[in-house]
């Protein structure tokens, strides 16, 4: 009877863990699908890291190789690197190869010293969650600060400080199921053959198993010089750049690098026109330049601009690495405080939200003037896409018209056309199109190789006074929907017409709710097909609103003012026939 009462418990017990470990898994599900905004978001997530969790019995029916689950992979992988083997042949299953599940890596560079503990608590909390999302960090603490002395002194510093952490986050041997995560101390990783020469680690494996383990790796800014047969210290920069440049040597089998983090408490790179709170987005590839001048103006103190320029300096020669390294953009950079790091919210942290959508938390297109627009000390880091931007000013020919820049091998008409066409789903009427705008043209973008693109014109009321018009704003839909291209363009536009700028949309496009978030104001009458939308520093003026015939100087009569959109939207001809 008694065993009969033993083997009832432990079927009950296995029932248990069953439903605990059901539940975790719907948990995951729905937490990501809460947290991502659009379902092409999720998808892209899921399709990402779907092979990073064990979803058998309630995603993926058809996965029933054993070898397809992480873990079970994972501990082969181990098996054959202690034993010298290439993890990655021969390995089948009922004669099936398996599919390749890489470890998807985010680098954390952390300046520790003024984090407080309740800080490391929800810092501990984040990591946790990345790790619950798939995503394995590896730490690097910056010690930068540390002033010049003996190696021996600065070494007892980093073993007290680096024991100090893995008390926040939990060592190798912190097995507590509450806790949930691992560390290990990672000190002889990096060598090289002189002090000017690029450091190298020695042993892949040595920084492999432990994330192959599920434990986080910290890695001490200690290099081994052959030369001398001497220790030495490195800067956290060439330590973050030695560790990429060598994990993406010939790993592409193996690992991605989904994020390089910059914790720091300056926060991240700060913005004349947000108030010098953070730039929301940096595409490096047109911006960078623009950026560090803009941080030498002088609104902020030499010191800590020096630190700023040194962070996106890094995060630049990072990215470009991992560009060159791979040929795509997929890593990201994010530069952000020990605070927000510390905050236990999905839509919040930016970190977490990143991950799961590869965005900001907020637009970077939106006003920063807009009262609504929350200040952020998160900045998103890509190495970006190249921006071509046409302005009459900028222009060396006779007359600035589309057809000059055409005829100039500027603007690849062919590649435009097939852009408006691809994404606006219908032919544009080319000849009448070109014949109308040719002249009128102000601004031309185009971004990338005709990935996106924008038209602004010059248009004229009766009285020949001219007025911007946004007329074409296109988007290949191979890139709808890809993290920051929208804003990216929508933010030249702005750039280019900050005093005035005005656009139209039918009533029923899904798109007019990003545009209300963008404009000062839009109107609409039943009569019509369109909704006008309308923006500029022009409205930050005073707004006359009475019916008086003399508006006194210095105020927008908006009453006119909305005649006149009305009338130019009104009467522009349609581009497509």
């Amino acid at each position: 009877m008694s065993k009969l009462r033993n083997l009832n418990r432990e079927f009950i017990s296995n029932l248990k863990t069953h439903k605990l470990v059901t539940d975790a898994k719907r948990n995951l599900i729905l937490s990501i699908l809460k947290s991502t905004t659009t379902k092409r978001e999720a998808r892209n997530y899921l399709n990402k890291y779907q092979n990073q969790f064990d979803f058998d019995g309630l995603l993926f029916k058809n996965d029933d190789n054993s070898l397809r689950k992480r873990d079970n992979q994972r501990e082969l992988f181990i098996q054959r690197y202690l034993n010298y083997q290439n993890p990655f042949i021969n390995i089948y299953d009922d004669e099936i190869k398996i599919k390749k599940i890489p470890l998807r890596l985010a680098l954390f560079r952390i300046k520790f010293p003024t984090i407080t503990v309740d800080e490391w608590k929800g810092i501990s909390e984040t990591f946790k969650r990345l790790v619950h999302l798939g995503i394995s960090p590896v730490i690097l603490l910056d010690y930068d600060h540390l002033v010049d002395q003996t190696f021996k002194y600065n070494e007892l510093y980093m073993i007290n400080q680096v024991h100090k952490v893995t008390n926040y986050l939990g060592g190798p041997e912190d097995i507590d199921d509450d806790n949930g995560l691992k560390t290990t101390i990672l000190r002889s990783l990096f060598s090289r053959g002189d002090s000017n020469s690029t450091p190298t680690i020695n042993s892949l494996e040595s920084l492999l198993i432990p994330l192959y383990q599920g434990i986080i790796p910290i890695i001490q800014p200690i290099v081994y010089n052959s030369q001398n047969s001497h220790q030495e210290f490195i800067s956290t920069n060439q330590l973050l750049y030695a560790l990429t440049s060598s994990l993406l040597k010939d790993t592409s089998n193996l690992l991605s690098i989904e994020k390089i983090v910059n914790i720091d408490p300056i926060g991240g790179i700060p913005s004349i026109e947000r108030n010098q709170t953070s730039h929301v987005f940096i595409n490096l590839s047109q911006e960078y330049s623009d950026i560090v001048s803009e941080l030498y103006i002088g609104y902020i103190e030499p010191q800590l601009r020096d630190l700023h320029v040194a962070n996106l300096s890094s995060m630049n020669d990072i990215l470009q690495l991992a560009y060159s390294k791979t040929g795509n953009d997929e890593t990201t950079g994010i530069i952000t405080t020990p605070r927000v790091m510390s905050i236990n919210d999905d839509q919040l942290n930016p970190i977490i939200y990143n991950v799961l959508t590869d965005r900001p938390i907020i637009s970077s297109s939106l006003p920063s003037s807009n009262g609504r627009t929350p200040q952020l000390s998160t900045s998103i880091v890509k190495k970006g896409i190249e921006v071509k931007i046409f302005e009459e000013s900028e222009y060396l020919g006779d007359q600035f018209t589309l057809n000059n820049l055409i005829n100039d091998g500027l603007i690849d008409k062919e590649k435009l056309v097939w852009l408006i066409n691809d994404s606006f789903g219908k032919s544009l009427a080319v000849d009448q199109y070109i014949k109308r705008i040719d002249k009128n043209l102000a601004t031309l973008v185009i971004v990338g190789d005709y990935d996106g693109a924008a038209i602004i014109t010059w248009e004229y009321d009766d009285n020949n006074e001219k007025v911007a018009y946004l007329d074409k704003f296109a988007i290949a839909k191979r890139n709808q929907g890809l993290p920051g291209m929208a804003d990216i363009i929508f933010k030249i536009i702005l750039q280019s017409h900050p005093f005035e700028l005005i656009w139209r949309s039918r009533k029923n496009n899904p798109v007019n709710k990003w545009y209300f978030e963008r404009c000062i104001g839009s109107m609409s009458s039943p009569e019509s097909q369109w909704k006008i939308f309308y923006t500029g520093e022009l409205f930050n003026k005073k707004i006359d609103k009475t019916k008086k015939k003399i508006i006194p100087e210095g105020t927008v009569g908006i009453k006119r003012k909305l005649q006149q959109y009305s009338k130019i939207c009104e009467n522009i001809p349609p581009s497509f026939p």
